[in-house]
């Protein structure tokens, strides 16, 4: 698939595509153990691997949820990416707009979409404390989640506005060295794979974006480095099988809402997948723990690499259908077959 010649918006299209997708596989797994994955789902996994959607009805987190559906990872992602849009860049008071219309519109507070520490952190903004001071709380993945709208929204930003988009899409509720740079690393590495890198490239601009970031960051928080595992995913992908990967990165690591978790299997699954989209997004939905947010970080990395992507036209067809309005009102061309 790579090297296929594609336009821009077809490229991009394809993105998303993939980080949605991603977002609504992994979701019926969301929070489970691989274990509890096997059983529930053993039936759809013949070979240990979805082959298509999941049933939501199985899930321990979203079984009210239909097929297909997606979740907060995607419906953050194209609010903030409509706001950018609109006004031109990544501002903060369109970052506060899109979070806070998101909470209005899509009911996120009722059905636990956003966790703790945002929610306080916005609460707090209203009340008049500055953004900066605000965000330096938030320590998950909530911060590196939204990172692909930060450079998708303009694809065409140079390092520096990159990095500064990364930084104002988190400070409201993410402004700490741990979410900093997990968003900066993913986000220079999006940036890289899009651009036509090697999968070297990729992981080295993965280390330059995540000390640009932390670098920012206004004091350092005691906390595993994403960039550290990030470095070592791609030597364990060279070394284990798939199986092999997964069980370490989830047992040894974890896979829970840290960003340096969510960061290190992002990397691993990519280094093995490369440009096999949908495999990539089927690894992330059986690794456990944060898998929606998995996938649709990993599914998107390696559709920027792929410069497209090969997930079933059924399972593409299901989630446009499920997300219409979401897509109608944020993002119209991922309705387009």
């Amino acid at each position: 698939m790579r090297g296929t010649a594609v336009s821009e918006a077809a490229r991009i299209r394809a993105i998303w595509e993939a980080f949605a997708a991603g977002d609504a596989m992994g979701m019926p797994t969301e929070f489970m153990c691989p274990e509890d994955i096997r059983k529930a789902f053993g039936s759809a996994m013949p070979e240990g691997l979805p082959e298509g959607l999941l049933d939501p009805s199985l899930s321990l987190t979203h079984n009210i949820l239909e097929r297909g559906s997606v979740t907060d990872d995607t419906e953050q992602n194209l609010y903030l990416l409509a706001e950018a849009r609109r006004r031109g860049a990544v501002m903060l008071e369109g970052v506060l707009s899109a979070l806070e219309a998101w909470i209005a519109e899509t009911g996120a507070v009722e059905k636990h979409y956003i966790g703790p520490s945002s929610l306080k952190a916005l609460e707090a903004i209203r009340k008049g404390t500055p953004a900066e001071e605000a965000g330096m709380g938030g320590t998950t993945c909530g911060g590196i989640m939204r990172t692909p709208s930060a450079f998708l929204w303009n694809v065409k930003q140079s390092e520096e506005e990159l990095e500064e988009s990364i930084r104002t899409s988190l400070l409201p509720t993410h402004n700490t060295s741990e979410a900093l740079e997990a968003a900066g690393a993913y986000g220079f590495a999006l940036r890289a794979a899009y651009s036509g890198a090697s999968v070297d490239e990729v992981f080295a601009a993965a280390e330059e974006g995540g000390k640009r970031l932390i670098a920012r960051a206004a004091w350092m928080g005691c906390a595993p480095s994403a960039v550290c595992r990030i470095r070592k995913a791609r030597q364990l992908a060279a070394e284990l099988d798939e199986a092999a990967l997964l069980d370490y990165v989830y047992s040894l690591w974890g896979t829970g809402l840290p960003s340096a978790d969510v960061a290190g299997a992002v990397f691993a699954i990519f280094a093995a997948a490369k440009d096999n989209v949908w495999q990539a997004i089927r690894l992330s939905t059986v690794i456990g723990g944060d898998t929606d947010t998995i996938a649709a970080l990993a599914g998107a990395l390696s559709a920027a690499y792929a410069g497209g992507h090969n997930i079933p036209g059924q399972v593409m067809d299901t989630v446009r259908a499920q997300n219409r309005a979401l897509f109608e009102a944020k993002y119209p061309e991922a309705l387009q077959a």
